[in-house]
């Protein structure tokens, strides 16, 4: 307070605690650290000289339960326990915001669902020949050609794994040449 009662303006803003009273001066180019739980008030221009521990992955809300997405074993139930988590990274305090603010239960099932198993086995021969015909056919092979082949090459050989090998050997024949054809001369 300044001589008669006045107040000095100091260029602070200052932040509210829940009861409304003023609790931290902030200068008004501060900005609020935008890493996952900091919330720091720090100056942009030297964000380099600060020192922000702070989560990796955003928060989850899930029912009840609030955590930190890289730290799923510190669950709380209570926004004051969850606030007092401590940061699993040290940094610096930054004002890019993240992508992903939160996330909620579609995001912890996606995580968890289930695989499956048969995704990476490899296709039997029949899909394997059925997929290239169905190729073929798209870029205007006649469908008849290829089973023409398919079954000649199936007759000779009586079986379908010798077939798909045989077809691939073709083709990959065929289109290694065409790199050493007139097509590879220049215009």
């Amino acid at each position: 307070m300044l001589e008669g009662g006045a107040a000095r303006d100091t260029g602070c803003t200052f932040t509210m605690n829940a009861a409304g009273k003023n609790v931290v001066p902030r200068p008004p180019e501060h900005v609020r650290c935008k890493n996952f739980g900091c919330n720091k008030y720090f100056d942009p221009t030297r964000a380099d000289q600060t020192t922000c521990i702070h989560h990796k992955l955003p928060p989850v809300f899930h029912e009840t339960a609030k955590y930190w997405a890289c730290c799923p074993g510190q669950k709380a139930y209570d926004w004051e326990e969850f606030m007092k988590i401590p940061g699993c990274q040290r940094g610096h305090c930054s004002d890019v915001a993240k992508d992903k603010k939160f996330m909620g239960g579609c995001d912890v099932r996606e995580a968890n669902a289930p695989k499956r198993l048969d995704d990476d086995v490899p296709l039997d021969p029949r899909k394997k020949l059925e997929k290239l015909r169905a190729g073929l056919v798209s870029i205007g092979v006649e469908p008849d050609d290829f089973d023409r082949a398919w079954g000649r090459l199936s007759a000779k050989t009586g079986d379908l794994s010798l077939v798909a090998k045989k077809m691939e050997q073709i083709f990959t024949e065929a289109l290694t040449s065409l790199d050493t054809d007139e097509l590879n001369l220049p215009d």
